[in-house]
């Protein structure tokens, strides 16, 4: 079998699909996101938004131009969507925003229209490029040249499709924070404090009644959340 597929018993955990429905599924592209981040567009129009009942149909529906990711057409089956993506459905007039639920596996959820004209995208590191400006290496393996003092871990608020910067999210104190990893994956909550640690071990970020690691604390707003939050299923 070709790499364009992957067993579906060894799908990542990330992925909440049928393991023994079919033995293969399709193996992301890759670029953006990680194959643990990400979920091709064709497997999240079958098994997760409902909108066909195959392969060949999705495919269909991805070259009539009816699918957009981030407000820009998308036409390849096996394109990579993860955290923060924003998938809209113009002609059903559905947008979703992906996110991660509390068991660690990535999840679609339904935004307004307006909501949908805007991405969070998390600066992983920093590199100086020529006259002196920064070069901002984002979470979702994308990058934008910028002059604005930016810090590692701070959120930009990126209008859809130009990637223009509308907000810089901090990452500090009293920020609200959407928790990506670990014990606590899935939950909001208000950053209470920051532990520098001084070894090669990430920073901790203290929470009301928990810590986690720096990589796992993604800022979503300054005093409120600006993403919809998924519906809690009790």
């Amino acid at each position: 079998m070709s790499s364009d597929h992957l067993k579906r018993l060894v799908a990542p955990r990330s992925w909440n699909i049928a393991r023994k429905q079919n033995v293969w599924t399709t193996r992301p592209m890759p670029g953006k996101h990680s194959l643990e981040g990400a979920i091709p567009i064709s497997t999240i129009l079958r098994d997760y938004l409902h909108v066909c009942d195959n392969h060949r149909e999705a495919k269909f529906i991805l070259n009539s131009g009816a699918i957009l990711i981030d407000q820009r057409v998308v036409r390849k089956p096996k394109y990579p969507v993860g955290l923060m993506d924003v998938i809209s459905l113009p002609s059903m007039k559905k947008h979703y925003r992906t996110m991660i639920d509390d068991h660690g596996r990535l999840q679609f959820v339904e935004i307004k229209a307006a909501e949908a004209q805007w991405k969070l995208l998390r600066v992983e590191n920093k590199t100086i490029v020529k006259d002196g400006k920064v070069q901002l290496n984002l979470h979702d393996g994308t990058n934008t040249i910028t002059d604005k003092k930016i810090k590692t871990g701070d959120v930009l608020q990126l209008s859809l499709p130009d990637m223009k910067v509308k907000k810089v999210i901090e990452f500090k104190e009293g920020a609200q924070a959407f928790i990506t990893g670990g014990t606590h994956v899935g939950s909001f909550s208000e950053i209470k404090g920051i532990e520098i640690t001084r070894s090669t071990k990430p920073n901790l970020v203290m929470y009301d009644d928990f810590q986690t690691i720096k990589p796992y604390s993604f800022v979503v707003g300054d005093k409120k959340a600006l993403v919809t939050l998924p519906e809690v299923k009790l």
